[in-house]
């Protein structure tokens, strides 16, 4: 058995307290199920499971939450997967293992994220992490402290350092992120569900200038010149196997996926490693790959990416990133995979990668193949 993909789905993203800023993820995710009912009316009858990403969380089963809100049958389960900025790729190789092993025919994999209604959480007073009633974390501890400082904007800054990449590179790429995604806002209509009044991502800067950027940076390397912010959304993608090729048509084939594990420090190169990993176990070589999804948390992953693969700037992120278009962490990873698949489309091409360099040190990826080109 193999792996299809038939077509994926996403929200406009808003941004942290912007347009989704009283909406439960869970309602999020259930607007992306209705759109696939509405595209494939038979589905509520025939998914098998859906599998959906989320890092932040708004407490018990919200994958399952999502299910029964859009109305699909209460025979059929669901499954809330934390791999934080990972999880809408790691929810989509889990999809991959049900369906090449026959337990599932038809999936939907995902994710969802709310920054806006990102519970307060606080350490419990015997946690030797707590420090008082007042004091509230936004990000978790991802490693312990033996493994060194796991913060990301400190994992990217040592990554940015061992790749010898500068703050004006980074800055240039989050403008090419910018410049990308306004250039490519009509090619991705079509995939985007509109969500009440909301029809275009929200944190894309149309008229973002160099001299902006560079007069508002500080002094650190990582900074907000070239770190995705906080963002809302929800992204799905229906996936089949050889039994339902027939009823769906699938566009796309998963071809092998990796997971791999790094030093929590260098996190970002989780990119890398993923990637290295899905190499080696498929026998392939990375210019067998036309097009690359690099997750962009950070402006240094895809140029970290890039620097040590020696690929051109051409092949990566055509439509530009998650520096433009947001990084809701949970749905991240789907947003990359659905545009990866709309540029393979557009550009005609037959093999692409999505690779996420992942909090704690994992990276995972995945390789898919064009049945159309």
């Amino acid at each position: 058995m193999s792996a299809y993909i038939v077509e994926g789905l996403r929200l406009p993203t808003g941004k942290a307290n912007g347009y989704y800023k009283a909406e439960i993820p869970e309602h999020l995710m259930a607007e992306i199920l209705r759109g696939f009912v509405r595209k494939y009316p038979s589905l509520i009858h025939v998914l098998d499971e859906l599998v959906v990403g989320n890092a932040l969380g708004t407490g018990g089963n919200m994958a399952r939450y999502a299910l029964l809100e859009a109305g699909f049958p209460l025979s059929i389960p669901a499954t809330t997967v934390d791999t934080q900025c990972g999880a809408g790729l790691r929810s989509m190789m889990m999809a991959e293992a049900q369906l090449k092993s026959g337990q599932s025919n038809c999936i939907i994999a995902g994710g969802m994220e709310s920054n806006s209604l990102a519970p307060l959480r606080r350490y419990h007073t015997r946690d030797f992490r707590y420090q008082d009633v007042d004091t509230y974390y936004t990000q978790a501890i991802f490693a312990p402290e033996s493994w060194g400082d796991s913060r990301l904007t400190e994992a990217a800054r040592q990554v940015a350092e061992s790749y010898r990449i500068s703050k004006e590179e980074m800055i240039r790429w989050t403008l090419r992120s910018h410049r990308l995604a306004t250039q490519a806002e009509d090619l991705l209509a079509d995939i985007r569900i509109p969500y009440q009044r909301f029809f275009s991502d929200q944190p894309i800067r149309k008229n973002l200038t160099e001299t902006q950027l560079f007069s508002t940076q500080t002094a650190s390397l990582i900074d907000h010149t070239n770190t995705a912010h906080l963002h809302d959304g929800a992204a799905g993608i229906l996936l089949v196997n050889e039994s339902k090729i027939l009823d769906y048509q699938p566009k796309f084939k998963i071809l092998t996926s990796a997971l791999a594990g790094g030093v929590p420090s260098l996190a970002p190169a989780g990119v890398i490693w993923a990637t290295e990993k899905l190499l080696s176990q498929s026998g392939r070589s990375i210019q067998d790959i036309d097009l690359f999804e690099v997750n962009e948390s950070f402006a240094v992953k895809p140029l970290a990416f890039m620097r040590h693969w020696a690929i051109s700037e051409e092949k990566v992120n055509i439509f530009g990133g998650n520096l433009a278009y947001g990084h809701p962490f949970g749905a991240s990873g789907t947003i990359n995979l659905i545009h990866l698949m709309r540029a393979l489309e557009h550009t005609r091409k037959r093999f692409g990668l999505v690779t996420a360099g992942v909090a704690g040190g994992i990276g995972v990826a995945i390789m898919i193949e064009n049945l159309n080109a």
